[in-house]
């Protein structure tokens, strides 16, 4: 007995010994630089990766000068990063349907009823943080402009979590408007059925409260009994119409804004939209759906008014968040938030191939010390990250920074013996394009 229990009290001291080594293992390696606990040889990217097309938008498309740029490494930061911190809102990113060959738009380098291109655009907006997408859909007078509608469906289908609505637009009206024949209200109660019967009925279909939401883009325009589209319409839709007036429509049951056309710095269109939501007196719940933009310049698009808002290298896109956070709080939350928009590259909205920052980088090395010089909008970057490359391809990853950080001291430990490139990415603020510096030559010697 005795025997036995020394072995046990031997067990017992070797078992300590060995958690203590674990746990000063573990605390090293912590507190080591990246390669070092990995080895300086094991690459974590490439150029080619850091610097490639990660969006759904076409390569072919060369940019635009109303304020499209190229498809670039945009930075998949998610958007709700930009609301308060509690921020339960729900975002949507309003998609238009007619880059088709049966339709006289500008080329964007894609079809926008391919099943693979609308597929690809679901997987780029739920890598952004997007929940649904809003389609623009122009009734059943447009089948050809109706087919990007039953794709959204299908791909949404194949991406749990992810939903999308139908966003009845005037364009579906326009022919029975002009036609003495045609009774509008009628025609749009046909519409709707239509929709509920092909699209509402869908499990990935937006509903609220479980009933489905139906955008309506300027309908309310015309002539419509809404009453008796109440009466008759299937599925007991909620009702979403464009800018703050729809908060005082009877027939509303909420209301989304758009962008600030006044000209003025301030955007006091979407001041007005967000107070009118509060202010209005109701007897019942009312959805707020808030808007976020880039930048606005119809100059691209035939029915062109020739309104242009700068978007000062993403600063405006920063603001229309701000603006959000101005008057929504977890004491009063904002239903949902519509990224106005998703590719509409004729009216220069779309932030489907990243929005600009302008941000250039100039590096340079002194000793063993990293610094460098910012241009462009500093608001737009995010952090920084510190690459090196072993031969002008791979990329290994160093350190990563906060944005207002501009050195960075290179450590002996940090890499193996040879020669290196240092590289500088300013990672972007949400949907902003990436920019990654040009190379710093670095010789690695060991010695301090």
């Amino acid at each position: 007995m005795r025997r036995l229990t020394s072995c046990f009290s031997h067990l017992r001291s070797h078992a300590s010994t060995l958690a203590l080594s674990l746990t000063s293992l573990l605390l090293l390696a912590h507190n080591l630089p990246l390669n070092a606990q990995r080895g300086s040889t094991s690459a974590d990217t490439t150029i080619e990766e850091q610097t490639r097309n990660n969006t759904s938008a076409s390569n072919d498309f060369r940019g635009t000068q109303n304020g499209n740029p190229p498809p670039a490494h945009v930075s998949k930061e998610p958007l709700r990063s930009l609301l308060h911190a509690q921020a339960n809102t729900k975002i949507y990113a309003r998609v238009v349907p007619f880059f088709l060959k049966s339709q006289k738009h500008i080329n964007v380098g894609y079809s926008s009823d391919d099943p693979r291109q609308v597929r690809r655009q679901v997987e780029d907006m739920m890598s952004r943080g997007i929940d649904a997408a809003i389609i623009d859909w122009y009734g059943r007078d447009h089948p050809d402009l109706g087919r990007a509608s039953v794709e959204f469906r299908n791909a949404a289908e194949e991406h749990p979590g992810f939903t999308f609505v139908i966003s009845e637009d005037k364009g579906a009206l326009k022919n029975c408007v002009r036609n003495p024949n045609c009774e509008v209200t009628g025609h749009l109660i046909e519409d709707l059925n239509y929709a509920y019967d092909h699209f509402e009925k869908s499990s990935s279909y937006l509903q609220r409260d479980g009933r489905p939401v139906v955008f309506f883009f300027d309908v309310n325009l015309d002539n419509v009994d809404w009453s008796r589209v109440r009466k008759f319409v299937k599925g007991n839709p909620l009702f979403i119409f464009r800018n703050k007036g729809a908060f005082s429509m009877p027939e509303s049951d909420g209301a989304f804004s758009w962008v600030d056309h006044t000209g003025r710095r301030e955007m006091p269109y979407l001041d007005d939209f967000y107070k009118k939501y509060f202010d209005e007196s109701r007897s019942r719940p009312l959805m707020a759906v808030a808007s976020v933009y880039k930048g606005f310049d119809d100059r691209a698009a035939s029915w062109s008014e020739g309104r242009v808002t700068d978007q000062e290298c993403g600063q405006i896109w920063l603001d229309t968040f701000a603006k959000v956070n101005r008057y929504f709080s977890p004491s009063k939350p904002l239903d949902a938030l519509e990224v106005v928009t998703w590719n509409d590259y004729e009216e220069g909205t779309e932030i489907e191939t990243g929005i600009d920052g302008c941000v250039q980088i100039q590096p340079s090395l002194s000793g063993r010390k990293l610094t460098w010089h910012i241009s462009g909008n500093e608001n737009t970057i995010n952090h920084f990250v510190i690459y090196a490359s072993p031969d002008g391809q791979k990329l290994i990853k160093l350190a990563q920074l906060p944005r207002k950080a501009r050195d960075w001291e290179v450590r002996g430990s940090d890499l193996g013996p040879g020669r290196y490139q240092l590289f500088i990415q300013a990672v972007g603020e949400p949907s902003i394009i990436d920019k990654l510096s040009a190379p710093v030559p670095w010789e690695e010697t060991g010695r301090r």
